[in-house]
């Protein structure tokens, strides 16, 4: 009997090579030597001091590559005395259907306040190694008219590598709940060609969807569009390429995240990046039964750059030896290529959602 598919994701772990770079600021230091000192943002575990990216601030780099290379129209910002959100329309804008919103809408005399759960969840981008930051101590002494003191600045920079993980729930893509509280007002969907009623939610809401084929495009807009990132914070100074130098990217049945932590650092020194192949294979062992049925079976896709990993030798062995942990498993050249052949798995991948 084949097992019913309640929940379809496609999910991934990114690996992000930081070189000389502060990505993510936490903004000004007043306990500094200088008056204006910038730290990047980290996370202490004892005495270890890890730099990490917000979601927020790399989903707005993911963001910013769909407006320029995938043609998706910002949807219009509305700015108030103490909040800003967007149109809050997944119809017409893409970008509030990925990534999600709480909006006003005005309804006679008063308003109401309609809030999108983002499909696309991304965690932290959090360095793999621990005390990489430095202190870089500048200063502005160019022109200065003669006999002025210089202006001493501080900042913090590293280099490292970053990994993250991101989900993207197939289900809620292209999906609204229409009332209050939910995912739009009746008066956006009501008449409106090109939409087809949406399944039952559970809450007793009318649904709605988009055809097919703009969700599936929406989807494959998305992980193409990962696989050109780039941004982050003081580029002009700390030039950093953030498009991913390692991607594990899988189609799975569940909620979850599983394929997080999957890089570390050598125990004995370190220094050097691994793959945790332990942990990969305890993972496809718990998910051998959630793992979704496209690509002849082999529904996870790996690819990194060749010199990033020191047990790369032994990955790629591994992963190609027909052990029975890996037989899910299927390794392409580059990052891109797993993020190309993902995106053109995305329509088999959408067989499974109600």
């Amino acid at each position: 009997m084949e097992r019913r598919v309640s929940y379809p994701i496609v999910t991934g772990a990114v690996l992000i090579e930081a070189n000389g770079a502060a990505l993510n600021n936490a903004g000004q230091d007043e306990g500094r030597r200088t008056d204006n000192t910038i730290v990047v943002k980290q996370i202490q575990l004892g005495r270890l001091r890890y730099p990490y990216v917000s979601g927020q601030a790399w989903r707005r780099w993911w963001r910013e590559v769909l407006y320029s290379d995938f043609g998706w129209t910002p949807s219009p910002i509305t700015r108030e005395t103490k909040s800003a959100y967007t149109q809050g329309n997944p119809i017409e804008y893409a970008e509030d259907d990925l990534f999600g919103y709480m909006a006003a809408r005005k309804r006679g005399a008063g308003a109401d306040t309609y809030r999108r759960v983002s499909p696309l969840r991304a965690s932290l981008l959090i360095s793999v190694f621990p005390n990489v930051i430095v202190d870089d101590f500048g200063h502005f002494s160019r022109n200065l008219p003669a006999g002025s003191d210089i202006i001493p600045f501080e900042s913090q920079l590293y280099s490292t590598y970053l990994q993250g993980a991101f989900t993207v729930s197939l289900t809620e893509v292209g999906r609204f709940a229409v009332g209050a509280m939910a995912d739009v007002a009746e008066d956006l969907v009501k008449g409106r060609s090109g939409l087809e009623p949406g399944p039952n939610d559970g809450t007793g809401r009318l649904t709605y969807q988009l055809p097919r084929s703009e969700r599936v495009r929406r989807v494959q807009d998305l992980l193409l569009a990962l696989g050109r990132l780039r941004g982050g914070a003081r580029l002009a100074r700390n030039l950093s390429d953030v498009t991913p130098v390692a991607v594990v990217v899988g189609f799975v049945d569940g909620g979850n995240a599983p394929f997080q932590n999957l890089f570390m650092a050598d125990s004995e020194t370190s220094e050097q990046l691994l793959f945790n192949l332990e942990r990969f294979r305890s993972v496809l062992r718990d998910y051998k039964d959630r793992l979704l049925p496209v690509n002849g079976g082999r529904p996870v896709l790996v690819g990194f750059r060749p010199t990033i990993l020191a047990n790369e030798e032994e990955v790629r062995h591994t992963l190609q030896s027909g052990e029975d942990s890996f037989n899910g498993v299927e390794l392409l050249e580059s990052p891109g290529a797993v993020l190309e052949k993902a995106a053109e798995l995305v329509e088999m991948a959408f067989v499974h959602v109600a």
